[in-house]
């Protein structure tokens, strides 16, 4: 089992390792990050890491009121990083989901403008150049949307990191709904680095989506993405859905067991194991202790709310009874 140890044992901010807190983040670990960079704050107010720490922390669990003036005050402590006018221009873009279509416009020339001083800062900043490709794939060309641009994008992100090159690429091509591209792009990320879990996690998942399912090698991704690390929960989160769908309760509960082992805060499987048994009108029942459990504790950054488990326990009510299915 893995160990939060920064948990276990919170060190000063003058101690931690400056990027601890952000590999935490990429991992998936946001409380893990939240309980090193909340005392930090405080300790240190001023601090530009801690706030744009703390920003995108907010902003994972659905904070849509601190995580923009704590990224504009790292912005003003320190506008020579990159990555804290990224953190502005993210959470602009979260902002204006939530925005009329007047606001909207603000927010994206805002959104442009915080990214473009990103990349002046650091033309390699791969988050950025991400965000910047989403902004010109999905914005309207009266905001500045793009698609020749984005494109563009993608084949810069490629010329800095061939992964990210193949997943920005893969992106674009499910975006222009052309999954036989995707796949092959996903395939060649895997290739490229076979150690990579973030693109084995990308093709485990383009095999769950419904209109090329192919739970088999879904299954076969997420396995390869456990050897390279067991303290990561997506993978556990694929496998549960796998089994669910396939009914083999034996081996879906074998994965809800060793991620709790793993990550005991993080019931995101519980939540996708009682998903995939719903929509199969499968166990009833028992998909809606597995909602009960994920209710009965916060859940991590970025996974599915509470209001998303209640929603779909109140599905329950209305799901057809299916003939029980043997396990395999």
């Amino acid at each position: 089992m893995i160990v939060p140890l920064v948990v276990c044992c919170l060190a000063p901010a003058a101690t931690l390792t400056p990027t601890e807190p952000e590999k935490l983040i990429e991992e998936g670990h946001w409380k893990w990050a939240r309980a090193i960079v909340e005392p930090w704050i405080r300790a240190k107010p001023n601090d530009p890491r801690a706030n744009f720490l703390l920003s995108q922390i907010h902003n994972a669990f659905g904070d849509r009121q601190s995580p923009l003036p704590l990224a504009e005050k790292a912005v003003q402590l320190d506008g020579g990083t990159a990555k804290y006018h990224r953190q502005v221009a993210e959470v602009l873009g979260v902002t204006a989901q939530y925005s009329g279509m007047v606001r909207q416009l603000f927010l994206a020339r805002r959104f442009k403008k915080e990214i473009d001083l990103a990349l002046a800062e650091d033309a390699r900043d791969l988050q950025a150049l991400r965000d910047l490709m989403e902004f010109y794939l999905l914005a309207p060309g009266i905001a500045g949307g793009d698609k020749d641009q984005a494109r563009a994008a993608a084949q810069r992100i490629g010329r800095i990191d061939i992964v990210a090159g193949c997943l920005a690429e893969a992106r674009m091509a499910e975006f222009y709904k052309q999954p036989a591209k995707a796949e092959a792009l996903l395939r060649k990320a895997v290739e490229s680095q076979p150690g990579s879990y973030r693109a084995r996690i990308a093709l485990a998942n383009y095999y769950l989506a419904a209109s090329h399912r192919n739970d088999a090698l879904a299954e076969k991704q997420a396995r390869e993405a456990l050897k390279i690390d067991r303290g990561r929960v997506d993978a556990y989160a694929v496998l549960a859905v796998v089994y669910a769908a396939r009914a083999d309760w034996v081996e879906m509960e074998a994965v809800l067991a060793n991620a709790e082992r793993e990550i005991p805060d993080d019931l995101t499987p519980d939540y996708r194991a009682a998903e995939a048994m719903l929509a199969a009108h499968r166990e009833v029942p028992r998909a809606v202790g597995f909602l009960r459990k994920y209710l009965a504790a916060e859940p991590e950054g970025n996974a599915p709310t509470h209001a998303d488990a209640r929603r779909l326990a109140a599905s329950a009510a209305t799901s057809p009874a299916a003939p029980p299915s043997p396990s395999t």
